[in-house]
């Protein structure tokens, strides 16, 4: 199922797993923040940790600027600032602290001082800003769009151990991305001319690992442990080992068989296929992360109503769905306010009610809404508009070989068919489904939606007029093409103060308006997927321990190598 490489949960461990929000207050913090755990003094060191994945053929570049799921894996070698995992938590890394100063137009990061590459040059606050003026230099390198216009940045400097981020208006968004870069030696990238095709076969960085060898007929990279590296005590491991297969059902072997430690990938029946095969050592950690979503063309009727919208919400039976296709792990799973898991503490709590009703199972309901509305069935059982025609039949898309999405649009084409909508399944290569989407000329599709370490993200990638275009144009990521003044003015009100206070009403404002046009229905989960096995090793993220809430291994698997040590 190749989506887990765009799909970036939180669910506590009971039994296989049940959906709920995981105490991120560990027994042991670290002077690092919550994504080092501090595992006491009697850790065993040594080891190796092996990663599967399946994400097919690996090419041959460690080029932490251009990296993606076919290039090696580079986040060992190259560190940013700060870590943030998906509940907002901030862990220190070549950043110790930072302030929002200047009416926040201006970000100051304290930078690490007694660091050295990996080569023996000492880390400085120069290397930092040759980094993001580099990226200034070198636009095709800048895929976070850092130095975009939309962004605000005006400058980066540096004033003693300090890098000073110089912004023309108030831009909290933009923290998130500043702080995630990867930070790499002036010594080095400076003699790169054109970065953006630079396979960099040699890196030198500050991370805890350093790169080996890779084996491209295996499609195998091996790390080994950095001497020097600034952080006491880690890694713990000797090495990391990253393999890359071609199939789930490889990835699902190998782990059964304990050739690998951990991968990053969903089990059909995992508890049956996977876990009792060792139940022991054989675990998982499905967190819910975000939402896949059914959306809507808003701008096509009569996707355009918001009634008509609420209908096929309330059509749908959620829990038959996701039993359906993940038996009874997240049966229970609703979040029609499209606020992450992990942020649940955003959600205003007057509008639960509100919430639950438009997410129940209700196909009289539904009816009796479209009715109210001008939309009837006819003695066919099909639904009419308000000009007494029958509706033509919409098209539902999903990606060929997504098996959850293709069984679930065939189990939506049925219920929607209850209430007299007559809806055709179509499966998609990834190209065509998505680029339906960018144009607008589908009619119904899941999708999932964009994660953020607060809840600004997911709204302004789903809602903001800069995201979307008319139909037949390209749309970033408002694939719906819906906007509102008052969410485009309270995502305004949020990015340009700190205070968290006037944030909440902004998302609340939001949350409300979600709720009452229902532009698309949040559908299915997004979790993080992480099948481990612990029979050599332990520290893996947990409920108990969920320091890496990122969405997948890919993203960020230095605290994975941070944390994880010998049995």
């Amino acid at each position: 199922m190749g989506k887990v490489k765009f799909l970036v949960l939180l669910v506590a461990l009971i039994g296989i797993v049940s959906i709920g929000l995981a105490d991120v207050s560990y027994p042991y913090l670290s002077q690092y923040g919550p994504a080092i755990v501090n595992w006491g003094s009697n850790v065993k060191y040594g080891g190796t940790l092996k990663i599967v994945l399946p994400d097919g053929p690996l090419q041959y570049s460690l080029n932490p600027f251009m990296g993606n799921n076919s290039t090696l894996p580079t986040s060992f070698i190259y560190e940013s600032l700060f870590f943030i995992n998906l509940t907002g938590d901030v862990t220190n890394m070549l950043g110790t602290s930072y302030a929002w100063t200047d009416n926040n137009t201006e970000l100051d990061v304290t930078i690490r001082q007694g660091v050295q590459w990996s080569d023996g040059t000492p880390f400085t606050p120069d290397d930092v800003v040759f980094t993001f003026n580099y990226l200034k230099a070198n636009p095709s390198i800048d895929l976070n769009g850092i130095w975009s216009s939309a962004n605000d940045l005006q400058s980066v400097t540096a004033s003693g151990n300090t890098v000073i981020f110089k912004l023309s208006q108030p831009n909290m968004a933009i923290f998130q991305y500043l702080v995630g870069e990867p930070i790499v030696p002036e010594h080095i990238w400076s003699n790169i001319t054109d970065p953006s095709k630079y396979t960099n076969p040699n890196p030198v960085g500050t991370g805890p690992f350093v790169f080996k060898s890779f084996n491209q007929p295996t499609n195998t990279v091996t790390y080994v442990k950095n001497p020097n590296y600034w952080m006491t005590g880690r890694p713990y491991l000797d090495s990391v080992v990253v393999t890359s297969v071609n199939s789930n059902d490889i990835c699902t072997l190998d782990l059964i068989k304990h050739e690998y430690d951990m991968s990053n990938l969903y089990i059909p029946g995992v508890e049956q296929t996977y876990i009792s095969k060792d139940p022991s050592v054989n675990k998982i950690w499905w967190p819910i992360l975000g939402n896949n979503h059914l959306i809507l063309n808003d701008a096509k009727y009569p996707f355009t109503i918001p009634d008509f919208r609420k209908a096929i919400s309330m059509a749908l039976n959620r829990k038959f769905i996701l039993t359906s296709l993940y038996g009874p792990l997240f049966s229970q799973y609703d979040n029609p306010t499209m606020i992450t898991y992990p942020l649940r503490s955003w959600l205003d709590p007057t509008l639960t009610e509100l919430a639950s009703s438009l997410v129940a199972y209700n196909p009289k309901g539904a009816q009796d809404l479209l009715a109210s509305i001008g939309f009837k069935k006819n003695a066919q059982g099909l639904l009419t508009g308000p000009d007494g025609k029958v509706l033509p039949t919409y098209t539902l898309s999903v990606v060929t070989g997504w098996t959850d999405w293709v069984q679930a649009e065939a189990i939506m084409a049925q219920e929607l068919k209850e209430i007299g909508l007559q809806v055709n399944p179509v499966q998609q290569s990834f190209g065509q489904y998505y680029s339906s989407l960018q144009t607008g000329t589908f009619d119904m599709s899941l999708t999932w939606l964009n994660l953020g370490i607060n809840p600004y993200t997911p709204y302004y990638f789903a809602f903001s007029p800069t995201q979307t275009a008319p139909i037949g144009q390209v749309a970033s990521s408002n694939f719906s093409r819906y906007t509102n003044p008052l969410i485009t003015d309270a995502l305004q009100v949020f990015n340009t103060t700190s205070d968290q206070r006037l944030q909440k009403q902004a998302i609340y404002t939001i949350e409300r308006i979600v709720l009452d046009d229902m532009p698309l229905a949040a559908l299915l989960p997004v979790p993080m997927w992480d099948v481990y096995q612990t029979s050599t090793l332990a520290g893996f993220p947990d409920d108990q321990y969920p320091y890496y809430m990122v969405g997948s291994i890919q993203v960020a698997p230095e605290m994975l190598a941070l944390n994880i040590h010998l049995k």
